[in-house]
């Protein structure tokens, strides 16, 4: 059917968005840049590729697109697993011919699952995608010297993105890259300035480690002097990079990177109590003070970020309360950049234990496994725990005080940052707390309109419109959009859940 046309690759991230919205989220930092990466294997003169970013652009709702490819390359978080499969039933619907791949996280956590809707799986590495390209286009297809296709990524705020590192060195219990259990691996230094030179003009870069400081220090100190020497050459004004805990331990790791022009550091402080961060195998976070490190990285001309996460199976509405009136009432703690619920994540060896301890909520859905609402009994009543969720999460009743907050906060460390950082270190909380308008196009603002309200409980939560297909499709894709359970009635595992993650470590009996 191509005739003498290059053939058409569409590479996807599929994504619903937590907060019922269909319009893109433009302001989300960092950007997935795995579908740039992807694209990046096949030949930019052989092949013609478009990538669809759905955190980026929004749901893919326009009707034009599904006919196009001839191969479509899914990609997303395992909780997506049900929207890739909805976006390939609508490219088959369109085109009987098309070829459909998935890999990624979502491939790692379902194989079996994947190996029944779609017609390649990859489990791998990027470089696993090869092999694809040739079984579905024919050999002649692949980049002879694959290169991330970063100028297909459009304009991103004057930000670039680089990857030094590959998967981490740690074994937190709640994270997907534990359950995929694959080994930490730094890149060369010719394949990160490789990847620095595939980039257009930019402001700041974002490296994309998921450990930028690793288990290797001399290792880091290469790819610290690296990013520096481009730095020092004026390719970029500065960077910043996720570390883990144990980096701050040695005071000459912030001086090293400060001098070699890092401007931000990310840090999963996950939880202000030792108690639950010893339950989730992160003891590298045990003495990861936000306020501490806070005040440190400052001095050095840093800003500092860092996560947080909730867990009401150990904590009371009263002591998670407590931790936040604490951070808004200490202006020189800058507040989390991200504040979610644990998410027992498939593979995982957190949500290995919450599944033997019965913590998993009846008739729970795989697309629930969002962090935005409980999906684990709590320790607390429901009925008090979801209101102050509902609550907490849009920082509702706080709104004043995350204003103050957030100008104290840049005015405390006014003699500490530049221009560009006390604007972070400011619009940063009100846009991801304050609630921000997101616009689309005619089609996602009527999809976003029609969403049902949330309940933040995964046994209350309406399922998305997306789960009605937007129009009419072949009898035989109705199942595409039936939803993945993952618990049964009882709050037991689902046979299709048992069946579907067989030989990734789960040992769920």
């Amino acid at each position: 059917m191509r005739g003498n046309r290059k053939p058409r690759v569409l590479i996807v991230n599929a994504y619903v968005c937590p907060w019922r919205s269909a319009a893109p989220t433009r302001l989300f930092i960092p950007r997935a840049m795995a579908p740039y990466y992807l694209a990046g294997r096949f030949c930019p003169e052989r092949t013609e590729v478009r990538v669809h970013d759905e955190v980026h652009h929004g749901a893919l709702l326009n009707p034009r697109l599904f006919d196009w490819p001839d191969l479509v390359v899914l990609t997303g978080l395992t909780m997506s697993f049900d929207r890739a499969r909805q976006l390939s039933a609508y490219f088959r619907n369109a085109r009987p011919d098309v070829a459909v791949a998935i890999g990624g996280p979502i491939a790692r956590a379902l194989p079996h699952l994947c190996d029944s809707v779609f017609d390649y799986v990859c489990q791998g590495d990027i470089e696993a995608l090869d092999d694809i390209v040739d079984a579905a286009l024919g050999p002649g297809h692949r980049a002879d010297d694959p290169a991330p296709r970063f100028d297909l990524a459009g304009w991103s705020y004057g930000l670039g993105y680089v990857e030094t590192t590959r998967n981490c060195n740690f074994s937190c219990a709640f994270c997907s890259l534990t359950g995929e259990n694959r080994p930490y691996q730094p890149y060369s230094s010719r394949e990160i300035s490789r990847q620095l030179d595939a980039q257009g003009r930019m402001q700041m870069l974002m490296v994309l480690d998921n450990n930028f400081y690793g288990s290797n220090r001399s290792d880091f100190e290469r790819r610290t002097d690296l990013l520096g020497a481009h730095w020092r050459r004026g390719d970029f004004r500065g960077w910043g990079a996720l570390v883990t805990g144990d980096f701050f331990k040695n005071p000459d790791n912030l001086a090293r990177v400060a001098a070699n022009g890092c401007k931000a550091l990310f840090s999963g402080v996950e939880s202000l109590d030792p108690a639950v961060l010893k339950s989730f195998n992160k003891r590298q976070s045990l003495s990861s003070d936000p306020r501490t490190l806070a005040r440190l990285c400052a001095d050095h001309g840093v800003l500092f970020d860092y996560g947080m996460m909730l867990d009401f199976t150990q904590q009371t509405v009263a002591e998670i309360d407590g931790q936040i009136e604490t951070l808004l009432a200490s202006t020189d703690t800058p507040l989390p950049a991200l504040l979610s619920l644990t998410i027992p994540i498939l593979g995982t060896p957190y949500f290995d234990e919450a599944a033997r301890a019965g913590r998993l909520m009846p008739n729970l859905r795989l697309s629930d496994l969002d962090g935005q609402k409980l999906v684990e009994w709590p320790k607390e009543p429901l009925e008090r725990v979801v209101p102050f969720v509902a609550d907490l999460l849009r920082f509702r009743g706080r709104k004043s005080a995350l204003v103050r907050h957030a100008v104290s906060h840049v005015w405390s460390r006014k003699s500490s940052f530049d221009l560009s950082q006390s604007l972070i270190s400011l619009l940063g909380p009100l846009i991801r707390f304050g609630g921000t308008v997101r616009v689309g196009n005619l089609r996602q603002i009527r999809q976003t309109w029609r969403e049902p309200a949330r309940t933040y409980c995964a046994m209350s939560d309406p399922l998305s419109v997306s789960y009605r297909p937007m129009h009419p499709l072949a009898e035989k894709f109705a199942r595409d959009f039936e939803p993945l359970y993952v618990t049964d009635g009882d709050g037991k595992l689902t046979a299709e859940i048992r069946a579907g993650t067989a030989d990734t470590g789960l040992t769920i009996q």
